[in-house]
């Protein structure tokens, strides 16, 4: 098993890996980038380095894809 595909593993099974924010299911407000404004939760991390990337789903059902540096745990 590759590096990427072990994190990978590990990261759906929900462990906090170093140098990446967020785990599974944390519920996320894009603040910058193309989907600004934009609220949902973590479903997958598609790249870990040199910056994270994930795949959010959006409230209205869509998944988009942001980097680390453009979302933020959305108040509740």
């Amino acid at each position: 098993m590759s590096r990427e595909c072990d994190l990978h593993a590990r990261w759906l099974g929900g462990a906090r890996l170093v140098g990446v924010r967020f785990i599974i299911n944390d519920y996320v407000e894009v603040l910058s980038g193309k989907h600004v404004g934009e609220s949902g939760s973590v479903v997958s991390v598609i790249k870990f380095e040199p910056n994270t990337s994930y795949i959010v789903e959006t409230e209205s059902g869509q998944d988009i894809e942001v980097k680390e540096n453009e979302i933020e745990i959305a108040n509740s």
